[in-house]
């Protein structure tokens, strides 16, 4: 019954919402999109794409509606997607386990969950959610982590790693004899982001080479094969079973797993960012599951912002000339 009354709204243009302000909608088939609004096997490497493709003509006047959107598909139930700060902030403060507040849809996080751990503040539910974002508060936050101190050392290993990757260039534009080299900056990149969030923010150690020659790459290919499992889960695990690679995929764990143990290594010492947690943590699994998910994500997360902005510095540089 519930199918048959989304498509009934869906077809006759029925607002799902109710309230004072409401969202607008986002239509399946709009011209001047990047792409569906929404992710498919086609799409779902772009989630930046699928966020524009879901604001493609939000030119309304009323700023709420600019903001709020929602999209029916094929009889689902409505999804409301926002990008207003005071809607998100009212949604966090009513999601929890309480009588009448919302429950956190995880299902976008299946594939993640399933290769970090389902006890994690990216994926757990209810008073297990509300737990971790009540210890993850303080060391965090912006009084915390916007210290000229913490970046300080960020700042030493970045310079110590910039210093060997242009000793690096310089060598290589010796022996080619060429003026102007072209390079992958993603590539350059990502094993920077690592070495900062591994040695600075978790004091552990690990060496810059095995970062780029192990570490990244299998972060890399277990993150594409993560968001693969989560939108085509099906698809996904017949296609292990069929070219074997499932061997792969264990060996990227192994590896995610080995620099988790090296970013707990610190934790003892109160090394790095571990100096502003405060007593023992009761679930040592759980901890493991967000420390996997902090690598990860923010392996992927801060590299395509940075490359982004690199992207964009130098599309500015190529209009001023």
């Amino acid at each position: 019954m519930i199918f048959f009354k989304n498509i009934w709204q869906q077809l006759m243009g029925i607002n799902p919402f109710r309230g004072d302000v409401l969202p607008s909608r986002t239509y399946v088939l709009e011209r001047g999109r990047p792409c569906l609004p929404f992710p498919h096997l086609l799409n779902y490497k772009t989630p930046l794409l699928i966020f524009d493709a879901f604001y493609t003509n939000a030119k309304s006047p009323d700023l709420f509606k600019r903001d709020n959107r929602y999209l029916y598909v094929m009889g689902m139930p409505p999804v409301l997607i926002t990008r207003d700060p005071a809607v998100i902030k009212s949604i966090l403060l009513a999601t929890g386990d309480k009588p009448g507040q919302f429950d956190r849809d995880t299902s976008p996080m299946a594939g993640i969950a399933r290769a970090t751990g389902v006890n994690s503040l990216l994926y757990a539910n209810g008073k297990v959610w509300r737990k971790q974002k009540q210890m993850s508060a303080r060391p965090f936050g912006k009084g915390t982590l916007f210290q000229p101190e913490e970046f300080h050392e960020f700042e030493k290993t970045f310079r110590k790693t910039i210093e060997k990757r242009l000793i690096v260039l310089r060598d290589a534009q010796n022996i080619s004899k060429e003026k102007f080299s072209r390079i992958e900056i993603e590539q350059e990149i990502q094993p920077i982001m690592l070495e900062m969030l591994v040695n600075n923010f978790f004091g552990g150690s690990v060496e810059y080479k095995e970062l780029r020659e192990r570490y990244v790459p299998a972060l890399l290919s277990l993150i594409d094969y993560m968001i693969t499992d989560t939108v085509a889960p099906n698809l996904s695990a017949i296609h292990q079973f069929v070219t074997g690679k499932n061997v792969a995929v264990q060996h990227w764990r192994e590896a995610l797993e080995d620099l988790t143990d090296i970013a707990l290594a610190g934790r003892g010492e109160k090394a790095g960012h571990w100096k502003n947690f405060i007593g023992d943590v009761e679930d040592e699994e759980a901890l493991r599951s967000n420390v996997r998910v902090f690598l990860a994500g923010a392996l992927e997360a801060t590299t395509s912002f940075a490359t982004c902005l690199d992207n964009q510095s130098y599309k500015s540089k190529c209009i001023a000339k």
